[in-house]
């Protein structure tokens, strides 16, 4: 268990950090820019040619290893490409940053986040619905969870659908100072819904801890209603002591002074840290043209250092 308060402004930040957007808000450089220009030609594939590109990117997955975890390539910078070419440079710089996971079981490596008309209460994902959510990681129902998420914004919403960030450092401080013995429970291991993606003979939920400190790496996953439904799949009721560090947890990370807000722009690029930044939005009204409704592309990146 990580003991101790965490004061690296890198790793536990809060609101202010709207303020110092230049830590997480970058353009490619010019150079760069041309270097994809000059190769439009071929960038559905995996072109060889785009070394600036490969090197700005890699400056940048500093910000989400040993930054503030996550960071979002300004959309001026696409404004010279059609929309299927900028879709073709968001899976580069994806696969620059890692490996692709597929995401579900029509192994989809690149997802649609759009309303469907669906809703949570009735069984519909986050992704297919127009509603607000709780902070979460992506796929905590997995053993090996993605590193990194990317997010590529083709339309946003009419309003609403503002993009939530909030640093598990910064959750984990204020447990620290609020609660020690709610904070140890989040250190045991809950169960996760698959939501129906398992095999034959395998079980419907993965058993893991929210939190862990290995190797002076805090981490953690999260999904409330994945935990709730876990525990039910399975008929394990959760403790007294469990609810209320949940509960906790809930009351801490819907304190607005703890969270930066971005409203992505059409072209936005936003990739983050799974393991360390939690996410959510706001909920949104969309265009009624179906061609206008708030469209964006998600991948799911493992950092190819993190294979084993």
């Amino acid at each position: 268990m990580l003991d101790e308060i965490i004061t690296d402004q890198n790793f536990a930040w809060n609101n202010e950090l709207q303020n110092k957007i230049e830590n997480f808000y970058v353009e490619l450089s010019d150079n760069a820019i041309n270097e994809l220009l000059e190769n439009k030609m071929n960038l559905d594939e995996n072109n060889k040619n785009l070394v600036i590109l490969q090197n700005e990117i890699k400056e940048f997955k500093k910000i989400l290893v040993s930054g503030c975890g996550f960071f979002i390539i300004k959309h001026s910078c696409f404004s010279n490409f059609s929309e299927d070419e900028k879709k073709s440079i968001f899976s580069i710089i994806s696969k620059i940053l890692g490996t692709l996971y597929v995401q579900n079981i029509k192994n989809e490596k690149y997802v649609v986040i759009t309303d469907e008309g669906k809703s949570m209460k009735t069984g519909g994902r986050y992704h297919q619905t127009k509603e607000g959510g709780s902070f979460h990681t992506d796929s905590p129902q997995w053993k090996k969870t993605p590193d990194y998420i990317a997010m590529l914004c083709v339309h946003p919403a009419k309003t609403g659908g503002t993009s939530k960030f909030l640093s598990a450092y910064s959750i984990h401080n204020q447990m620290f100072k609020e609660n020690r013995i709610l904070l140890e429970q989040l250190y045991h291991k809950f169960h996760f819904d698959k939501r129906n993606e398992f095999k034959e003979n395998e079980s419907p939920t993965v058993f893991e801890p929210i939190f862990k400190y290995e190797n002076k790496n805090l981490t953690l996953r999260y999904l409330r209603n994945y935990i709730d439904e876990g525990h039910k799949l399975q008929k394990q009721s959760l403790t007294k002591l469990q609810i209320e560090s949940l509960d906790l947890f809930d009351k801490i990370s819907n304190n607005d002074d703890l969270s930066v807000n971005y409203d992505l722009k059409a072209d936005d690029m936003a990739f983050f840290n799974n393991n360390r930044v939690l996410h959510g939005r706001t909920s949104f009204e969309d265009y009624e043209n179906p061609n206008q409704k708030r469209y964006l592309i998600r991948s799911w990146i493992k950092d190819r250092t993190n294979l084993n």
